[in-house]
């Protein structure tokens, strides 16, 4: 029988990650198919990168089908507008994780699991590598070793002003070692590969010893500190500990690669870190990884997990493993190569803006909050802005706009018009009311949106379990007012007084979470800590401070003269009170529902009972600068682009 003619695309030619991913996914289809040199020899299109296929013509696919790997968390990548068109062409998806699989599952149809492949190389023994040991040695004699080959430097201004590329958590990895250092252990950084200036600098800062193995330069260092496999390795074999801090991740490829080296291997919970770890290797927060590695520093607490993770790298994770789900995706490639969304383009004759929205003065609700704060920016960058008018395209917010206006100056058959989808309305409220709302919402978004703008993971997958397949999703979160939630300098506090905890919100909904402010209300010690609540709250709730609902300039005033943040929502799917808080650098205590856990990220904790929280508050009281540091949210100027790239850039709905 012969095997399929592919065409596999090229990687992103750094010599990273995804060009070794490339160079595998080669090796494990042999026997599967057969490579061609272009796109016309080709029966199949296949794609380590999303990137690299939407940078083919059109006409170089035609009906193929398409076999494309999701690189990146699936959440980060919907966030990019340019996406929308990997979702138009691609027709077989292969994911790393279990994660990826169910997120993507709820934009695309045939979704696959292909483990990420590891060279056998990582599982010998490492060649002694004489720069490693001579770094190696500058450390003290009695340090606990972590490694990383991590980039952690983001921007272009790299020598005067280096930034931290947040995905990756360097800023967590950094907060790790120092905190680990103040319990005792004597943590030292053993680092290598191009572009670590953010993290030299503030390791110096936190006092915490370090060691680079290659050139240190000031100015940019890529590609001369691009590290070998091979020196990796040596790397690892010096180390006591790998630890991926990571907030987003499509692999990470270095926990495989340190779990096949047989170094013990925690991380954070992303990519594929569940699948291949030992539970008690794979933490909620830096900080709960700061306890796992200072219990095994004093008692070997988790000696037993890295022949356990070695064991399943070995098993799942090798190029034949690869090619055994690969031959299982190329088996059902027949008769299966219809696109996901048709390829009309709806043009932008120009660059005028129509935002609409039942707008009003705040305070009001979040969704109200969030486009008024999207128009300001939009103006900031130079986009002229209509509200509820004519337009060149038009962002239309959920059902929350005067419909019968719209009807009359919109022509959606040959104007673009980008929805956005506030949540399941009817899962927060549960009303007939709002399940009509819903039912509206979706029938508009099939007839009128080009394009789909959702909030979070959790809407993702209740519109799907809802039956409701949005077209062409991009995952935008929300961002708050940077002129008005911003973070000032830390409160501070007298010893004896008590922490300022404050919770907001505009509606009385009890799913906003009546319940949880009472209990507290009654059980929270008071002399440790003063519970406020601005906005709304329904009656009945005693024992709490309330303030009336203010402006948007009051609320920022009041979130920066408090501490920490509480939210008890229960099914917000990308909650604004929150994110306002957030921005004003308050860490943030929320209900482990919704879209909060997306949001907060490591910059607070979960709870799912009343009685927890006041454990909860002791716990980030203890570490609060590290809370605080390590708060994470969208910057409204990036939310305002992608917006901006929906309504107006052609190129994002090019078939």
């Amino acid at each position: 029988m012969s095997v399929p003619l592919v065409y596999l695309c090229a990687g992103d030619e750094t010599g990273w990650a995804i060009d070794e991913d490339r160079r595998l996914t080669a090796e494990a289809l042999a026997g599967v198919a057969a490579l061609v040199d272009t796109p016309a020899e080709a029966d199949v299109i296949h794609a380590n990168w999303w990137m690299r296929l939407v940078e083919l013509p059109a006409d170089a696919i035609g009906d193929k089908p398409v076999v494309c790997h999701m690189v990146g968390e699936v959440s980060r990548v919907l966030a990019e507008p340019m996406f929308a068109r990997a979702l138009d062409r691609v027709t077989h998806w292969c994911v790393p994780s279990r994660s990826a699989g169910d997120d993507l599952s709820h934009v695309a149809a045939r979704v696959s699991s292909v483990p990420y492949a590891i060279d056998p190389l990582w599982f010998e023994a490492a060649t002694e590598d004489a720069e490693v040991a001579a770094a190696r040695a500058t450390l003290p004699d009695d340090a606990f070793v972590v490694a990383s080959v991590h980039r952690d430097t983001a921007g272009a201004d790299i020598a005067s002003n280096p930034v931290p590329k947040l995905d990756k958590g360097p800023d967590a990895w950094v907060e790790v070692l120092a905190a680990l250092r103040e319990r005792g252990v004597p943590a030292a950084a053993l680092l290598a590969g191009p572009r670590r200036h953010w993290m030299r600098r503030a390791l110096t800062e936190r006092g915490v010893p370090w060691a680079f193995v290659g050139e240190q330069l000031e100015r940019d260092d890529y590609p001369r500190n691009t590290v070998s496999p091979e020196r990796v390795r040596s790397m690892l074999a010096s180390a006591d500990a790998v630890l991926c801090t990571s907030r987003s991740e499509g692999g990470p490829r270095t926990v495989l690669e340190s779990a096949s080296a047989g170094v013990l291997t925690l991380s954070t919970r992303v990519g594929h870190a569940e699948d291949l770890l030992a539970r008690d290797c794979v933490v909620r927060d830096p900080i709960e990884m700061v306890d796992r590695v200072a219990a095994h520093y004093a008692r070997g607490a988790l000696a037993g997990t890295i022949e356990a993770n070695l064991a399943i790298a070995k098993q799942s994770h090798s190029v034949d493993a690869a090619r055994e789900a690969l031959r299982a995706v190329y088996a059902n490639l027949g008769g299966s190569s219809e696109r996901r969304v048709g390829s009309v383009v709806r043009r932008a004759t120009g660059s005028r803006i129509g935002l609409w929205n039942n707008f009003q003065p705040p305070p009001w609700s979040g969704g109200n909050q969030f486009i008024v704060a999207l128009e300001a920016e939009l103006g900031r960058q130079g986009y002229e802005t209509v509200r509820n008018g004519p337009a060149d395209a038009h962002i239309v917010n959920s059902v929350q706009f005067p419909r019968e206006q719209f009807d009359a100056d919109v022509d959606p058959r040959v104007q673009r018009v980008v929805h956005r989808i506030g949540g399941p309305i009817s899962v927060l409220r549960g009303t007939p009311e709002s399940l009509k709302q819903y039912k509206v919402a979706m029938r508009f978004n099939s007839e009128c949106a080009s394009a789909t703008v959702i909030q979070s993971r959790h809407t993702l997958r209740f519109l799907a379990e809802l039956g409701w397949h949005p077209v062409r999703p991009t995952m935008i979160r929300h961002a708050a007012d940077p002129e008005v939630f911003f973070a000032g300098e830390p409160r501070v506090r007298d010893a004896d007084e008590p922490v300022r905890v404050i919770a907001t919100c505009w509606s009385p909904s009890p799913g906003k979470g009546a319940a949880v402010y009472a209990w507290l209300a009654a059980h929270l010690d008071r002399a440790k800590y003063q519970l406020t609540f601005v906005g709304n709250l329904p009656p009945g709730v005693e024992g709490v401070r309330v303030i009336e609902p203010v402006g948007s300039v009051a609320l920022g005033d009041l979130l920066r003269e408090s501490d920490v943040y509480i939210t008890a929502s229960r099914n917000d799917p990308c909650g604004n009170a929150l994110v306002e808080a957030l921005s004003c650098g308050l860490p943030a205590i929320y209900y482990d529902g919704g879209g909060h856990p997306e949001l907060a990220g490591f910059g607070g904790l979960p709870f799912t009972r009343p009685e927890q929280v006041p454990m909860l508050l002791d716990r980030l009281m203890d570490r609060y600068d590290a809370y605080r540091r390590m708060i994470r949210v969208e910057s409204m100027a990036d939310v305002a682009r992608r917006y901006a790239a929906l309504a107006l850039d052609d190129r994002v709905y090019m078939p």
